[in-house]
């Protein structure tokens, strides 16, 4: 889904919202004078220590509307309906869990927005790359949630305020995160270099395929030349990658210069690449001995590694120079008629149980930095994720969408229809 320009909102706000520093015992909404929600209790009295004392007691007394809540993920649905049951059985609130397609939902929420009609949800998981049209339409509730949820209190910094280089300043949870790694078959590479250059090199000498998929056909593949970018691009082209100002026109510039290197590596290399056309046909070449080594998303990687779909010494890794990794934000709807108690669903599902839980049944990971993989993941799919050390050091934040998208039409025009 192409989006429109930034979300404008004022220096003293982004600065508030990017900080967390209101004045002592406060919150300023996101982008505006006041809140776009309407709340029983005063939203811009919330902390963290006082959140569960001051809104609990009042979601508890909204069960005459059932939330709503989207899940736009269809390998986290049935692990989400589950979740969303527990939270209406401890809490007496009533919830139900709706699987939803994203674009689809987002593009029903910003029609209800538009009509003045009630929303369909109350709590939205939904792509990032969507969160941008949703908050200028005024769908998102502007309240700095990063700041004031307690399972909310240690987030990866840029995954707490950004969604696909839109800065939110808090107002979007960063519930789900996902990473584009190299998959190899351990049994066949024995010891896969951490270098672009080094991994091609090794594919020659030892007669081999790397399987990379189609930028314009999968996430691993738009994320796995979004990587190359970083490594190969010149010095100049490095920040702008991450300039999140650019017009469309400026951004097809600057894929045009900085995709030059690119270009010239993998048509250099082209022997040794065997194009696929989704994520899961990457996976496939490897599991069906096509190519040992391939481009992938970890989370599919361990989900399929749990079913046995790939072999077993199948392992990911990350290139020293970093790989980007991506995720999907959640956040409370601003015409909900019960806040409180979607604030209290929000907080739930930040929880522990709930990341650990994610994390164990799909190898979605969390953005929250209190918690590792270390003994919450199963010991026979502990290996199909990169080592939490490994991940902090190498994940990279994806660059600039509209770059990302001019640089996936090149690569498929100049390298793959080449």
């Amino acid at each position: 889904m192409k989006v429109p320009g930034l979300y404008l909102f004022s220096t003293a706000t982004a600065i508030l919202a990017l900080t967390g520093t209101a004045h002592a015992g406060s919150v300023a909404p996101v982008g505006g004078d006041a809140f776009n929600v309407k709340a029983k209790v005063d939203l811009s009295t919330l902390t963290r220590d006082n959140f569960m004392a001051t809104i609990e007691p009042v979601a508890k007394t909204e069960t005459g509307h059932e939330l709503v809540f989207y899940d736009f993920a269809d390998t986290l649905c049935d692990l989400l309906a589950a979740e969303v049951g527990r939270f209406t059985k401890e809490t007496g609130i009533p919830a139900k869990h709706v699987c939803v397609d994203g674009d689809a939902a987002t593009q029903q929420l910003i029609a209800a927005k538009q009509a003045n009609a009630e929303a369909p949800a109350d709590v939205f998981f939904g792509p990032n790359n969507s969160m941008r049209a949703m908050t200028e339409a005024g769908v998102v509730a502007n309240i700095p949630l990063v700041d004031v949820l307690p399972n909310a209190a240690k987030l990866e910094p840029n995954a707490a305020h950004m969604s696909r280089g839109f800065s939110h300043g808090g107002t979007v949870l960063p519930f789900h995160r996902n990473q584009t790694v190299l998959a190899y078959n351990s049994a066949i590479v024995k010891g896969l270099p951490d270098t672009l250059d080094g991994v091609f090199q090794y594919a020659k000498d030892n007669n081999l395929k790397v399987a990379v998929t189609n930028p314009t056909e999968g996430g691993s593949g738009s994320g796995f030349l979004e990587t190359a970018m970083l490594a190969l691009a010149p010095a100049d082209c490095q920040k702008d990658l991450y300039d999140f100002t650019l017009s469309k026109d400026q951004a097809d510039a600057v894929a045009t210069k900085c995709m030059a290197p690119v270009v010239s590596f993998f048509n250099d290399r082209k022997s040794l690449i065997e194009f696929t056309n989704s994520n899961e046909a990457s996976l496939q070449a490897i599991a069906n001995n096509v190519a040992p080594i391939a481009t992938v998303w970890e989370d599919d990687l361990y989900t399929l590694a749990g079913k046995g779909l790939v072999p077993k010494e199948t392992r990911p890794a990350l290139l020293k120079t970093g790989e980007v990794g991506d995720g999907d934000g959640m956040f409370v709807v601003a015409s909900t008629p019960s806040a409180e108690a979607a604030l209290l669903l929000a907080n739930f599902l930040m929880s522990d149980e709930v990341q650990i839980n994610k994390m164990e049944k799909t190898g979605s990971r969390t953005a929250r930095l209190d918690i590792s993989t270390a003994g919450k993941i199963p010991a026979d799919l502990a290996p199909f994720l990169v080592p939490d050390a490994q991940y902090q050091e190498r994940t990279k934040p994806r660059i600039n969408g509209l770059i990302s998208d001019a640089a996936a039409d090149l690569f498929v025009k100049q390298v793959i229809a080449q």
